[in-house]
C-alpha cells in the first residue's frame, strides 16, 4: 500500500513538476521571456506565412526595436588585414547588425499590414487604430474605405485628410499618422556565413541584413555582386566597392519576402607592400593596374609595383616604375601586386651617444665613412676612443634570424626526442618544460646589431649606412662580473690582476663545470674565450667586463650541444647572460 499511495502521489505531481522545469514541447515560455530570434523551420515555409498580411499566425515577431540580438549577432567579428584577406571584409563586424532604424522616416511607403492611428474631431468624434488590409485601404465608420498602399509616410495625413473633406467639407479636424510598420522577413543567401530568414523593418538597409547573416564568406562571397530580388526579378544590383571607396549606397525599402543574395565571388588579386589599404581585390575577368592601385591607394613615397605572374607554367614577374602608363597593364586572377620604394637615398643619417659634446645627430653624404662622422664629433677627455662600437639595424635584424632558427632546431629537437623508459620519459618532459620557459625568454631577446671594431682599425675604410649609431664609451676604471657568480658586481680594476681575481672578489663560480665558459667582453664589444683553470693568459682592461655561461645539465647530447650555442649566441648579440 505505501507503495501505490508514493506512486499516486508521483502522479499527482507530476503536472507541477513539468510546468516548474518548463520541458520543451510541454510548457509555454512565461509572457516576460525575451523574444527568441527567429529559426527557420525544416522544410518549405507554407506560402500563406509569407504573404496576405504578413505576419505569422500565433507567431509573430514584437519589431524589430524590441528583439534581442542573438550572442551571434552581440559578438564582433574580429578580421585581420593583409593582402590576402579580402577588401571590405572589415565592413561586416556587427556593427551593422546591432543597430537598426528607429524614428520618423517621411519617405516610407505604407504597405499591407502597416497600422495607422486616425483622429477626428468637431462634427465627427473618432479615435482608432487601423490596420491596412490586403487591398491596401483602411476603413473609416462613416467614411469608408482609404487606401494608403505606397503613400509616403509624410503624404499619410493630407491623403486621409482629402477622403474625408470629400464626406465632411467642413467642422471636422483630421490627424492621421504611421503607428507601426508591419515587421517583414527577408531572405539572405548566396555567399554569406549563414544564410537564412531574417526578420527586420523594411526600413533598414541590406549592409544590417548582411551582418545579422554573418558577413560575406571570405572564400565564395562576393562584394561586388549582391542583388535584391522580389517576386522572383532582381529589381536592385549593389557593389560594395562603391559605398567602401565613395560612400554610395542605393536606398531601397524592403518588402516581406525579398531576398538579399550574394553572388560568387569574382576573380581577385592580392595587392600589398607600401599601400594604405591591402587587401584581396575582386574584378571582372582582368583590370587595369591603375585602377587596381587606386583602390589599394598606393604611399607617396612608394616608387615602383611588382606583379608576380601566378597563371603562366612557370611563375613570372614583371617591374614597373608608378609614374609609367599602367592603364594598359592589366592584372588577372591569381596575380600578386606589390608596391615598393625603389630609389637611392642622396644622403643618410648617423647617430652618436656616449662621451661626447654638441649634436647627436648627423647628415652626411650617401658614401660617407667612420672617419667623416668621428671628425665632426667633438670628443672630451673622458672619451674612450678604443672602445667605440658601431651599431646597424640590418646586422640586428641578420642575428634576429639566426637567433630565432637556432630557437626552431631547439624546440624541434625537444619535440621529437624518443625515451626508452618510464623513468627517462619522466625526465623528458620535466626538461622540455624547463626548455619551453627557455625558449620563450631567449625568442624576447633583442639582438644589438653591434659590428667589431677590432684593434687597430681604419674608421676610414669602414662606410656607414643609414641609421648608423656610434658609441663612444666613458673611460671606465672599473670591471664588471656577470653571470653565474654568487655576487655580480663592478670592481676598480687592478692592474695584472687575472680573470681568476675578479671571479674570486665576485664570490666564485656559482656552477661547477662552469671554467670553460667564461668569456671576457672587451668595451668595443669583442668577446675573447677566457682558457685555463687559472684564466692566467688573459688580460683584463679597464672597462671590460667577465661574463660567466651557465652550464646545461642535461643527459641528451644534442641538447646540450644546442642549448649551448643559444646561450652563446644571446651573449654575443645582446650582451646578456641567460640560463635555463
Amino acid at each position: 500500500m505505501k507503495h501505490l499511495f508514493a506512486i499516486g502521489a508521483v502522479l499527482l505531481l507530476l503536472p507541477a513538476i513539468l510546468s516548474a522545469q518548463q520541458l520543451p514541447g510541454i510548457t509555454s515560455p512565461p509572457e516576460d521571456a525575451a523574444p527568441q530570434s527567429f529559426q527557420r523551420p525544416a522544410g518549405p515555409m507554407p506560402m500563406d506565412r509569407l504573404h496576405g498580411s504578413g505576419r505569422l499566425q500565433q507567431e509573430r515577431q514584437p519589431p524589430p526595436s524590441e528583439q534581442q540580438e542573438s550572442p551571434e549577432d552581440e559578438a564582433l567579428r574580429s578580421v585581420d588585414v593583409g593582402p590576402e584577406t579580402p577588401f571590405g571584409a572589415y565592413l561586416f563586424q556587427g556593427r551593422f547588425a546591432q543597430s537598426g532604424f528607429q524614428g520618423f522616416n517621411p519617405d516610407y511607403t505604407v504597405g499591407v499590414g502597416d497600422r495607422i492611428n486616425v483622429l477626428l474631431w468637431g462634427a465627427v468624434e473618432a479615435t482608432q487604430q487601423v490596420v491596412v488590409d490586403s487591398r491596401g485601404n483602411i476603413f473609416l465608420p462613416t467614411i469608408g474605405p482609404v487606401n494608403v498602399l505606397n503613400v509616403r509616410n509624410g503624404d499619410i495625413n493630407d491623403v486621409v485628410q482629402r477622403r474625408v473633406r470629400a464626406t465632411y467639407e467642413e467642422d471636422v479636424g483630421v490627424y492621421a499618422a504611421l503607428a507601426t510598420a508591419d515587421p517583414i522577413r527577408v531572405f539572405v543567401g548566396g555567399g554569406v556565413a549563414a544564410p537564412g530568414l531574417y526578420p527586420a523593418s523594411a526600413s533598414v538597409s541590406i549592409l544590417h541584413l548582411i551582418d545579422r547573416a554573418g558577413g560575406i564568406d571570405a572564400e565564395s562571397g562576393s562584394y561586388l555582386d549582391v542583388r535584391v530580388r522580389r517576386s522572383g526579378e532582381i529589381i536592385q544590383r549593389v557593389n560594395l566597392y562603391r559605398f567602401l571607396l565613395e560612400g554610395e549606397l542605393p536606398t531601397l525599402q524592403l518588402r516581406d519576402g525579398d531576398t538579399v543574395f550574394v553572388g560568387p565571388r569574382k576573380a581577385s588579386a592580392s595587392v600589398g607592400g607600401l599601400v594604405q589599404r591591402p587587401a584581396r581585390y575582386e574584378f571582372e575577368e582582368a583590370i587595369p593596374l591603375d585602377e587596381l592601385l587606386r583602390y589599394a591607394s598606393a604611399h607617396s613615397r612608394a616608387t615602383h609595383v611588382e606583379i608576380v605572374r601566378n597563371q603562366t607554367p612557370r611563375k613570372e614577374a614583371e617591374v614597373l616604375p608608378l609614374n609609367a602608363d599602367l592603364s594598359r597593364v592589366h592584372v588577372v586572377a591569381g596575380d600578386e601586386v606589390v608596391v615598393f620604394e625603389d630609389r637611392r637615398i642622396g644622403a643618410i643619417t648617423a647617430s652618436v651617444r656616449g662621451e661626447f659634446e654638441g649634436v647627436s645627430r648627423f647628415v652626411l653624404p650617401q658614401h660617407a665613412t667612420l672617419a667623416d662622422l668621428l671628425s665632426r664629433v667633438e670628443l672630451t677627455e673622458r672619451s674612450n676612443l678604443g672602445g667605440i662600437s658601431l651599431f646597424r639595424e640590418s646586422v640586428a635584424e641578420r642575428q634576429k634570424e639566426v637567433l630565432d632558427r637556432m630557437l626552431r632546431k631547439l624546440e624541434e629537437a625537444v619535440l621529437s626526442a624518443r625515451s626508452g623508459t618510464r623513468e627517462e620519459a619522466q625526465l623528458r618532459v620535466q626538461e622540455a618544460e624547463l626548455i619551453k620557459e627557455f625558449i620563450e625568454r631567449a625568442s624576447k631577446t633583442e639582438p644589438r646589431g653591434q659590428v667589431i671594431l677590432h684593434d687597430g682599425f681604419d674608421p676610414s675604410r669602414i662606410a656607414l649606412e643609414h641609421g648608423d649609431i656610434i658609441e663612444i664609451p666613458r673611460v671606465k676604471q672599473t670591471v664588471a662580473v656577470q653571470g653565474e657568480v654568487f655576487a655580480p658586481t663592478s670592481l676598480v680594476h687592478q692592474p695584472g690582476k687575472s680573470v681568476d681575481f675578479y671571479l674570486q672578489q665576485a664570490g666564485g663560480l656559482s656552477q661547477p663545470g662552469d671554467a670553460d665558459k667564461v668569456f671576457v667582453r672587451r668595451a668595443n664589444g669583442a668577446m675573447e674565450l677566457a682558457r685555463g683553470g687559472l684564466f692566467s693568459r688573459t688580460r683584463v682592461q679597464p672597462g671590460d667586463e667577465i661574463m660567466v655561461l651557465p652550464s646545461v645539465q642535461l643527459k641528451s647530447f644534442q641538447f646540450t650541444k644546442d642549448l649551448t650555442q643559444v646561450i652563446s649566441q644571446v651573449a654575443l648579440t645582446a650582451g646578456v647572460v641567460l640560463g635555463i
